[in-house]
Formats: C-alpha cells, sequence, structure tokens
C-alpha cells in the first residue's frame, strides 16, 4: 500500500488540522458478486481514500496501516460459539447477501479483523494524542456478541472500547451513532459498561433498543428535521472522555437502505454541528453504512470537517476511480514497460498474417510481461488472489478478430480463464477506436444462485470488476492515441452498466435505449435485461429486440442532443 501512498506526497495540502487515517488495501471486502447482489459499492472505502489523497486533503504520511486485532481482543465483545462460526462460508454468506460461493473466508476475515484494527489503534490514538482520528472503515453498529448482521460481522466500536478499557481507560465515552440504523449490536456489546451513552438517530423502526437514546424521525426526513433533532439529541449528550462517531453515508434521500432524505450538504453541516459540539474531546469517527453511488463523499466530507475544510465542496462528477488510475497510468508513462520502441504501422501492415514477431505484442505495443505489470500496479491481481486465484499469469497472441489478452489463474488444483479479451483498432466514421471485439471477466470458483442469477451470455459469474476493466481501456487508447474506446453490447445489462462513459454512434438508437431504460427503471436490472433478452418487451406496441449497434466513448461529447430526445420521446416500452 505504501508504494502508491508515496505518489501523493509530493501533492502538500494547505497548512490546517492534519486528520490521521487509518487504512488498508485490505478493507475492500473480497466479495466479487456483492454489487450485483445487493447494490453495495465494494470500493467506497477505496474511493474515499482516493479523493482525499488526490485533493490534498490527507496527506500520504497520515494515513496510517493497522494490523489486524486478535481472537483474544475479539473474544472480549464476542461469543466462542460465534468467532468459530465465522470460518463457514455460510455465516458470513448470511451476514453480507452473497452466495456461500462467494466468500473466501480467509481473505474476508482478514479484511474485517485489519478494519477492527483501525478502529482500535486508532481509538488508542485519539486517547494518546486527545485530538479526532478516523478510521476510513468501520461502523459495523449491527454485530452483537453472539450474532452478525446488516453486513455487520464484527463490532469494531467494542472492541476498541473494551481494549484500550484492558490497558486502562476508565473515562466516560459516548457513541454518536450516526447511521440510518439503529445501534442494536452496540447496545448489545456494551450493555454492562455504565460509563457508556448511546445517541442515536435513524430512520427505521425496530422497536426500543435498551440502552440507547434513540431518535426515531419520519421517512424521508430531511435537513431541516433530521439536523433539530441532532441539536436536541447534543444539549442531552453527557461530557465526554472518548467519543465514537459513526457519520453514516446511508442517510442520503434514495439511499438504498436507508430511509432519510439528507442532501449531501445537510450530511456536511450533521458533521460540522458534532465536531463543534465534542471540540477539545479525544474522538474517533468511522464511516458506517452507505448504499447510495454518492455514499463515499458523505465521509470525505467529513474528514474536511475534521481537517478545517468543511466547506470545500466536492466535485459532482469527480471519479476517484478514474483519477487514481489516471495516475498510475502517468507513472507508468514514466517506467518504460518495455526496453523496446514500439511498432511502426509498417510492420503492423506486414503482419496481417498473424505471424507476429517472436514476442507477440498486443496491437503493437503491449507484452504479456508488460500487461501483468500493468494489472498488478493497477491493483487488479492482488484482487484476483484474495479471490482464491493464483499465482497468476497473462497470455497474449493474435486472433482472427484482433489481439487476444488472456489472464489466468490457479485454483483447486487447476488453471482457470479468468479474463479473455480481443482487442484490435478500427475506424468508426472520422475516429479510430480500440475496438472491444471480446471481453470476459470470468470467476469460476463462483456458483449462480438465487443471490447471484445467472445474467444473458454469462458461462460463469464475472469477477465485479467491470469498471476497473473500462478504465484500464480507456487508458490503453490514450496511450495508443487513438480517439476512445468502443464495442458492441450483445446484452441490455452491458449497456447500462457502461452507459456513464459510453453512447451509441446512432443516435436513433441511443434515444430508443434511453426510453428502455427510462420504462423499465421500476423493473431490476437483472430481471429487466432478461426480459429485454427473451423477447418479452414490446416497442409502441409491437415486439422488440435488442439492438446490438456500436457504442463509443470518446473526449468531445457527441452533438446529436436533438435527436436522440425526439426518438427517447417517440418511444414507449412495456413489458407483456
Amino acid at each position: 500500500m505504501r508504494g502508491w501512498l508515496e505518489s501523493w506526497s509530493v501533492r502538500l495540502c494547505p497548512e490546517r488540522a492534519r486528520v490521521p487515517v487509518f487504512y488498508d488495501a485490505s478493507y475492500r471486502l473480497p466479495f466479487a458478486g456483492l454489487e450485483l447482489s445487493t447494490g453495495v459499492e465494494p470500493r467506497r472505502v477505496d474511493f474515499t481514500t482516493w479523493y482525499l489523497l488526490e485533493t490534498g486533503a490527507v496527506r500520504a504520511e497520515d494515513v496510517h496501516r493497522p494490523r489486524p486485532v486478535s481472537y483474544a481482543q475479539l473474544a472480549r465483545v464476542h461469543s466462542a460459539v460465534y468467532l468459530e462460526s465465522l470460518g463457514r462460508p455460510e455465516t458470513l454468506a448470511r451476514i453480507f447477501a452473497v452466495d456461500p460461493s462467494d466468500v473466501p473466508v480467509d481473505a474476508v476475515l482478514d479484511s474485517l479483523r485489519h478494519a477492527c484494527g483501525g478502529t482500535l489503534e486508532a481509538t488508542r490514538m485519539a486517547l494518546a494524542r486527545r485530538r479526532s482520528v478516523a478510521n476510513l472503515a468501520g461502523g459495523y453498529h449491527h454485530a452483537a456478541p453472539g450474532q452478525g448482521g446488516g453486513f455487520c460481522a464484527l463490532n469494531d466500536l467494542a472492541v476498541a472500547l473494551k481494549a484500550v478499557r484492558e490497558e486502562g481507560f476508565s473515562g466516560r465515552t459516548v457513541v454518536l451513532d450516526l447511521d440510518a440504523h439503529p445501534p442494536d449490536g452496540t447496545a448489545a456489546c456494551l450493555a454492562e459498561d455504565s460509563k457508556v451513552w448511546i445517541g442515536s438517530i435513524s430512520g427505521s423502526d425496530w422497536g426500543t433498543v435498551a440502552g440507547v437514546d434513540e431518535v426515531l424521525l419520519p421517512r424521508n426526513a430531511g435537513d431541516a428535521e433530521y439536523l433539530g433533532a441532532l441539536e436536541a439529541l447534543l444539549a442531552r449528550m453527557p461530557r465526554a472522555d472518548l467519543a465514537f462517531v459513526i457519520a453514516g453515508g446511508d442517510v442520503l434521500h434514495a439511499d438504498r437502505f436507508g430511509c432519510l432524505g439528507l442532501s449531501l450538504e445537510g450530511a456536511r453541516r450533521r458533521d460540522r454541528l458534532v465536531a463543534r459540539a465534542l471540540r477539545g474531546v479525544p474522538q474517533v469517527w468511522v464511516p458506517g453504512g452507505g448504499y447510495h453511488e454518492d455514499s463515499w463523499k458523505v465521509f470525505a466530507g467529513s474528514i474536511l470537517v475534521l481537517g478545517g475544510r468543511g466547506h470545500q465542496p466536492i466535485q459532482a462528477r469527480f471519479d476517484p476511480l478514474s483519477a487514481r488510475f489516471q495516475r498510475i497510468s502517468r507513472m507508468l508513462s514514466k517506467e518504460p514497460l518495455t526496453d523496446w520502441e514500439p511498432i511502426t504501422q509498417e510492420d503492423l501492415e506486414g503482419s496481417r498474417g498473424f505471424t507476429l514477431s517472436a514476442e507477440s505484442r498486443v496491437l503493437g505495443y503491449y507484452t504479456a510481461q508488460s500487461l501483468e505489470y500493468s494489472l498488478f500496479r493497477y491493483g487488479v491481481l492482488t484482487h484476483l488472489e484474495r479471490l482464491g486465484y493464483g499465482p497468476l499469469r497473462v497470455e497474449v497472441g493474435p486472433t482472427g478478430a484482433g489481439d487476444r489478452i488472456q489472464l489466468l489463474g490457479r485454483a483447486g488444483g487447476q488453471e482457470h480463464l479468468l479474463v479473455d479479451c480481443v482487442l484490435e483498432r478500427r475506424r468508426l466514421g472520422e475516429d479510430t477506436y480500440l475496438f472491444v471485439n471480446w471481453l470476459t471477466l470470468r470467476h469460476p470458483l463462483a456458483h449462480f444462485s438465487a443471490l447471484r442469477p445467472q445474467l444473458p451470455g454469462q458461462e460463469v459469474p464475472g469477477l465485479g470488476l467491470s469498471r476497473e476493466a473500462a478504465e484500464m481501456l480507456m487508458l490503453m487508447a490514450d496511450r495508443l492515441k487513438l480517439d476512445g474506446v468502443a464495442f458492441r453490447p450483445m446484452w441490455f445489462h452491458l449497456a447500462v452498466v457502461a452507459r456513464a462513459r459510453f453512447r451509441f454512434v446512432d443516435p436513433a438508437q441511443q434515444g430508443r435505449f434511453e426510453a428502455l431504460m427510462r420504462d423499465l427503471a421500476r423493473v431490476p436490472l437483472l430481471v429487466a435485461t432478461r426480459l429485454v433478452a427473451e423477447g418479452r418487451v414490446r416497442l409502441n406496441g409491437q415486439p422488440y429486440a435488442w439492438e446490438a449497434q456500436d457504442m463509443v466513448s470518446r473526449h468531445a461529447p457527441l452533438r446529436d442532443d436533438e435527436a436522440i430526445a425526439q426518438e427517447r420521446e417517440r418511444c414507449r416500452f412495456s413489458v407483456e
């Protein structure tokens, strides 16, 4: 982790309050199907971290890597029977709403123990320095002594508090739980600690939670109502020697699982009120839940508040994954991927019979070794290793449809094909694109189930790396000085996933696609793509078949908005 953090060290932030944060790359849970089955963004913690580093809000030297908590520390909070049950994939699958075949048990427990370690070490630092410290994961408030649930397997706050109690801390502690759901697990874990006060504001009625000053707000309560309730709660909060703050990201309007209605600015005002009320108190901030595309921005805003940047806006279209990959790409451009010069166009024309030179190069540039190194630098290989594959290797070679890249990894005594991609240069209109003739991301250790249903065109479940793959392809096109990336989505869901970066070349097709998305908006994507594939969707009353046409991504916007809008308004889709 330290290697890529160093790339930010030259971007010094202004002299404001420096916020120590705890983070480890293992915080990302190794569930390839989490995003598909639950809609949860598995990169949320990474997005917060990358944004803070990219903007200079946090310096690389202020990012601390935690040690995992020990089982002795966990046993102070959780029962022996429960801790033993976490070694079974079925237990973790139930807690995180994934299929058991999608659970690499050791890697998941490593993630959880590191996250709990981050909260513990943040607590020690907060007490030692008498200041605010953040752990960029944590706030697992539904984990009780003998069970987990709601994406919470271990209660990091309780583990941290009991550990520092053992180490001599005896002061009054407040837990300010501003996640959108009640802190049932935390209350159960700390029920015997008479020096703990727990205050909570939530939008879900789970009945009375013993030992909690619980404020239940009506569904979709907005900024004004929420902030009024918070001021009253803070007025009741006792003076403390230590504070834990769960700055939940699931308070946003339209959060997938939250029931409140805050804006991003409302969440930022929430954090400013809390920081002011806790001034001078050692405090540990953790992110809690968040199931909205902007959830990562909530805790990033919390860190901005703690660092004296509470009024600094986060750009609406800032993409942390793209920003990070572009930075890595710039670093790679300074580290030549090979010791040879790229093949010329004349060389390429001379090898159209697909007898590439002794060392095959994809599109005349990338060797197998250079691609493997790039995948390592972008973190893809590490992610695949955590899913249970290794050693990993890349093969490249020509095909009749373009140059092929394959990533293979061993598991269960055999080698598996994990990534299969065929690329070529193709001219569309006046521009030349990196055309993706074929791309499949395969997770053969996982199985299809009700939680992970089979999508049209899938042979095995996917790896959960489609966003990373798209970003790397865009960077390849940039390096090869092409006008963008193009592909032909053979299924509706592929176009939906790509829509943020790609548009159909044909304006009429783009209009029909937007109308189709509009009219199936209330249908889950997994269901909608099957309905389209099975021919059960009608366009203006007539049977509709999916139109697999070229989509392109380009630096300049396509100037055909009027034609797109006209076709979109002409079309009305319905389901049989």
